[in-house]
Parts: C-alpha cells; structure tokens; sequence
C-alpha cells in the first residue's frame, strides 16, 4: 500500500473515532455582563437600584443551564422587606416584590417579576429569588441567595434549555459604603446545557459619595459582679445609626477594674483547638428580621501568646467576626464585613460555667475606636456601669426593743472613688414598721404687696437625718425613701417612735431572747443611679 494512501486512511480512521466520542466539556457559551446604574451610584444607598444584564451567547446553539451571580462586599439585598415575611413565605407575594426584567428564551423575550421568598429546601440558603412570567404568573425558576465571607451570592440552577439572556432591575438593594479606587466587580458563573466547563464574567460596580456617610458609634460597657464571689460578666453594647456607614474595624479596651481568670481561661487557649464559648453576642441590623442576628456565640481561642476571640452567628445569616486579644487588654476585630448594623452587644461570662474575669467594682470607663467602611475613625468613651458592686456601705444599731421603744440609728458610706449618695430605702424586718401617723403636713402662707403665697411642709415625727440635707421622704409599699436634696459622701439617720412602731410579739421575742438579730435592708442610691443593697444585720435588744 502506498504511503498515501496509507496516510489517506489512518487520517479518516481517526476522523471517525474523534466523532464517535462523546462531546469533549468545553465552553459553548460566552458569558457577558453589564450593569445599570443610572438610578444612582451614591454610596450606603437603601433601598438602592441596579440593572443587571447578564446574555450568553453561543456558536453552537447552546444555551445556559446553571449561573451564579457574585455580589461585591456591600451590594446586599434587604431581606427585611414586608417585616421579614418574604424570608419564610414559599411563593411570591406583591409585598415581596425585589425586580423585574426580561428573560429571552428561544428568541422570545418574556417579561417577568422577581420576588424575594424562602429558600428552596435543602438548598441551605438565606433566602430565594423566585421569577415569575407575567404572562402566566407561573414560576420559571427559583434562584439560592447566599450570605458568603466575600458578599452575596444568587445562584440560578437546572435552567430549562433555550435561554439566551436574563435582564433583572432589582430594586432593594443597598449600595455599598466603601469606595474603592478600582471599583469591585459584579461576577457571573455561568455552565451551558452541553458543557460542564464553567466560564466567568463581570462588570465593576460604581460606587460615589462615601466620605459624606454618617458614622456615629456609640459605647456602653456594664460590669455585672458575681454575688458570692469577686467574678464578673462583662457586657460590651456598640450602636450605630440606621443610616451610617458600615464598620470596617472596632477596637475596645477592656475596663482595668478587671483581671484575667487564668485558671478558667487557660484551657482554651490551646493554640489549634476550638477554644471555648465563653458568651453571646446579638446584633441588629435594618436589612435582615432581628431574630435573624440574635443567637450568636462568643469564643476564646489562640494561645496564650496570641489569643483571640470570635462572634459568630449562624446560618444562613452567618456573620463572623475574628478579634485580636492584646497583652495590654485591647481587642480588635480588623476586618468586619460591610453589613450595616445599628446594635451589636457581646455578654462575656466565661467558660465551662467559669468566669473569664474577675473585678474590683472600682469606678472605671473604658474606650473603643471604630473606623467606618469609608475610612472614618470615630472614638468612643463610656464609664463603666456597675453592677452588684457595693457603691456605699453601712454600720448601725437597733435598741429598746424589749422596752417597746424601738429606736434604729445607721450612717450609709459611698464607696471611695464613687459617685455620692442621692437617695436611700430602708426595709423593716417582720415586726417592725413604719407609720403614716408621723407624717404632719404644714401649710403655710404669707401675703406680699397684695399677693398670697402658701407653701407646704411635712415633718416626720421620729425621723433625724445629719450630714446631708433632706429633699423628700416618702413611704412606698411600706419602705421609707429618703431622698437628699444634693448627693452627699454620707448620711446618718435616726428613726424612732412615732414613725417607727414595733408589733408586741416582737416586743416579746426580744426579752425572751427568742430573737437575737435582725436585718434592716438598705437600698443606696447613687449619683449615677446605680443602687446597691445594703444589709445591715443588727444585734436586737
């Protein structure tokens, strides 16, 4: 056989072997996009407008089977439309309305309407964008809207075969509020019906106006004492304006009335381990329903050279947020995502049914630096409330009790550092109370140049009150309030008959010796309004 021919026939063998393959999976389809901005561009924009234009075209006749639209940081849909319904409703409802647009299948442009819905089931999501034809008002497709660590992800699978291009206006959005020198991209992922072989497009999104957001965090931090022990929880609350720009980072010190439980905490610093949930965190935010950001937990890890702790929420609304632990008692979450909140409060109590601080309950504050999504750096201050910590402390005596002439002398003492005494409440033990009787009101009334003024005063028989001037006394549900006409570093009361009365069993008990203390229960209040219960434990005689 001659070498051509030869050639001739091994060519036309292999011709016919290569057809008799199955088709090789390759891109048939040449994804593109493009996005319409005209409705604006301005940065932090809720509810916000956006067109996109996504076409596929294809040399082959082949058409698009399954596409992913990948949102940049920021560019996030609202789920909290209709009071968060849509979230959990299975079909489309006019109060879930997100879009419209066009989808050309076969040539043929159908008009539909987007509707934000529940996830389709199993598929994990946050919620689904159901499109609906307008002609037939019958569902085309349902596409996944995910919550991802980069932004927001919708995802169109097992499109029927024949569409060419999908064109939406998607109408409640919002922008992001961080502006870029190189705009971020809007990215498609796109398969055909006859490729398995995915191929990518995009567009950049233009985003203007970020250095005229508002940012105005606010801080508030409450140290809760253990009763029985010096352990503490501490809660940290950060505020934002519904309208301010995201946070890109957040960095608070820690009070320095605390002190690091090292025989609780140190097991969770293992260095690769899970570490510990040492408490929770809620946040809210205007895009997604409250319940969405309230069951977020609280974790300590790293190693004790570098430790860290994490807030996470779950899914599908899953948000976390990575800090860094400082030797010097400062905690700083670098990169928060750009997901508006107007709340985030963090409950640190410890791990293992252990506290992770212990404290002081010296008066304190405390300080946070925040810097928006826009670059603005805004610092915050707030003293530190406390709670359960004595803010005063008391001594007193409680005598002529077997004579049935009861007499109670006590002095309340603010704690050193702290803010003074404005008020105070005592309470009686059974047998002992407070009369109504003593109460003597006064008017009295003087005429000026023609004009009558009357003015009214109550005395209260058996009530002495030194070193602090009094501004009102009451008695409420059978507690007498002192209340001090400027807040004082102490006060000394004495009470006796009449406004003080004691029952005669009581009388009894005392001379018998059957009763041999009692405990009066004061109630400080301070200048920061923060009270403390005081219990004074009396010899009784």
């Amino acid at each position: 056989m001659a070498t051509r021919v030869r050639r001739a026939l091994i060519g036309l063998a292999t011709t016919v072997a290569v057809m008799a393959l199955p088709a090789v999976a390759s891109a048939t389809i040449t994804p593109a996009l493009t996005l319409n901005q005209s409705a604006g561009t301005t940065a932090g924009t809720s509810p916000a407008t956006v067109g996109f234009d996504a076409a596929f075209p294809s040399s082959t006749g082949d058409t698009v089977k399954d596409v992913t639209f990948a949102l940049p940081p920021g560019l996030l849909a609202d789920a909290n439309i209709n009071g968060g319904a849509c979230l959990i409703s299975p079909s489309a409802t006019s109060a879930c309305q997100v879009g419209t647009g066009t989808i050309t299948a076969d040539g043929l442009g159908v008009p539909v309407t987007e509707y934000l819905v529940a996830a389709p089931t199993g598929s994990g999501g946050a919620g689904g964008v159901e499109v609906v034809n307008n002609a037939t008002q019958t569902a085309l497709t349902t596409g996944v809207v995910s919550l991802t660590p980069t932004g927001l992800d919708v995802a169109f699978t097992n499109l029927s075969a024949g569409i060419s291009e999908m064109n939406f206006t998607l109408t409640d959005l919002r922008l992001p509020s961080s502006c870029p020198a190189t705009p971020a991209n809007v990215t498609i992922t796109a398969d055909s019906q006859q490729s398995t072989t995915s191929t990518t497009a995009s567009a950049p999104l233009t985003v203007t106006g970020c250095s005229s957001l508002s940012y105005t965090p606010g801080l508030t931090v409450t140290d809760t004492k253990d009763a029985k022990d010096t352990g503490a929880t501490l809660a940290f609350g950060i505020t934002w304006g519904a309208t301010d720009s995201g946070t890109k980072s957040i960095t608070f010190k820690l009070p320095s009335i605390l002190g690091i439980n090292l025989a609780a905490d140190v097991a969770c610093l293992t260095g690769t381990g899970p570490g510990c949930v040492v408490g929770t965190a809620t946040a809210t935010s205007p895009l997604v329903p409250s319940i969405a950001l309230a069951h977020g937990t609280v974790t300590l890890g790293g190693s004790g050279s570098a430790p860290t702790i994490k807030v996470a929420f779950p899914a599908p609304f899953g948000i976390t947020l990575v800090g860094d632990i400082s030797l010097s008692g400062s905690v700083m979450f670098a990169n928060v995502p750009d997901v508006p909140l107007t709340s985030l409060n963090l409950t640190l109590t410890g791990p293992n049914g252990k506290k992770a601080f212990t404290t002081t309950c010296a008066p304190s504050s405390t300080s946070g630096d925040f810097t928006s999504q826009s670059g603005v750096s805004k610092p915050a201050t707030a003293v530190v409330k406390l709670v359960g910590c004595a803010n005063a402390t008391a001594t007193g005596s409680l005598s002529g009790l077997a004579a049935g002439h009861p007499k109670l002398s006590f002095k309340a003492t603010h704690v050193k550092g702290g803010p003074n005494i404005a008020s105070v409440t005592v309470g009686l033990p059974a047998g002992l109370k407070f009369s109504h009787a003593a109460f003597e009101t006064h008017k009295t009334c003087v005429t000026k140049n023609g004009k009558k003024k009357c003015t009214t005063t109550t005395t209260i028989k058996g009530l002495g009150v030194s070193g602090a001037k009094v501004k009102a006394v009451a008695l409420k549900a059978g507690k007498l309030v002192i209340t001090l006409n400027k807040a004082a570093a102490s006060a000394k009361v004495s009470l006796s008959g009449p406004v003080l009365t004691e029952s005669s069993s009581l009388q009894t008990k005392v001379k018998k010796h059957k009763a041999k203390t009692l405990t009066v229960t004061l109630k400080v209040t301070d200048a920061k309004k923060n009270t403390t219960s005081v219990p004074l434990k009396l010899k009784a005689h």
